[in-house]
């Protein structure tokens, strides 16, 4: 596991003809999977009030906004570099479709026994497990239920769980049992603690939106600078960055008329013209 980073790195300039936009790209694209994959860790939950945002910058810091370049297209339908203002909290972060993944609760086998057979290992908790559920339900305390002068439980060197439970309006209530139900979606999925029955009651929250659906046109990626000797193209498949340099070379190669051809021609007119 590891923090998020990502930082604007300038690409560098592809040995191609033409290429397209995305290689100008100041951050890595991210999907919720890849975006786990790269640092272990979920990405935030989608956010219905905000675009779809593949990217982020976390070298952003103090001011309230930043400013990036952006490929975009002009009220004339010229494509070129255009401004992109937006506040530096949500330049920080992603913002991606899709729902988030929990890790799913797993429960430990155990050679603990009682009477000669083995037990449940769903109902055995660590003591901190049960103080801290104690701490957010409330209750009379906690007890070891495996301490009985009858059928003691039988627990093994190096099991470090116990049979706990929650004494929850004059009631035992397992607290592994607890565990479990409050786990059931994966270990941190949301929802929130029903405690106006006789016992707790984990209730879910509702799905939340994923995004899936949105229609939204998404961020776009900040993206370098121009160098001198590209430009954008509008083509039958969008915009493109062409090279003007390696398309001067192809022209001459192919024997093509070439902006140099096209000015020594116009240079030629005008001598003749002032001879006319």
């Amino acid at each position: 596991m590891s923090t998020p980073v990502s930082q604007p790195v300038i690409p560098p300039q592809p040995n191609q003809e033409v290429y397209g936009v995305q290689e100008l790209a100041l951050f890595k694209s991210y999907t919720r999977d890849t975006y786990r994959t790269a640092f272990g860790v979920e990405a935030p939950p989608w956010d219905p009030s905000r675009p779809k945002k593949t990217w982020f910058d976390s070298s952003v810091d103090g001011a309230s906004m930043v400013t990036y370049r952006i490929v975009g297209m002009d009220q004339s339908g010229h494509w070129m570099l255009q401004p992109l203002a937006i506040a530096t909290q949500e330049a920080g972060t992603v913002n991606l479709p899709g729902s988030v993944s929990y890790p799913p609760y797993v429960v430990a086998p155990t050679a603990t026994t009682r009477a000669g057979s083995g037990i449940n290992p769903i109902y055995l908790s660590l003591e901190s497990e049960a103080r801290a559920l104690l701490a957010t339900l409330g209750g009379d305390g906690l007890l070891d239920e495996g301490v009985t002068p009858v059928f003691p439980v039988v627990y093994s060197p190096d099991e470090p769980r116990r049979l706990w439970a929650l004494l929850f309006k004059g009631k035992p209530v397992s607290v592994g049992a607890l565990l479990l139900n409050r786990n059931a979606n994966g270990v941190g999925s949301p929802g929130q603690w029903d405690t106006s029955g006789s016992e707790p009651v984990w209730v879910p929250a509702p799905p939340a939106s994923t995004g899936l659906n949105d229609v939204r046109p998404p961020r776009p990626m900040p993206v370098r600078d121009l160098l001198p000797n590209e430009k954008l193209q509008a083509g039958l498949m969008g915009v493109s960055v062409v090279r003007a340099d390696l398309q001067k070379q192809s022209d001459e190669q192919s024997g093509q008329f070439t902006a140099d051809d096209r000015a020594t021609l116009q240079h030629i007119y005008q001598v003749v013209s002032r001879l006319a």
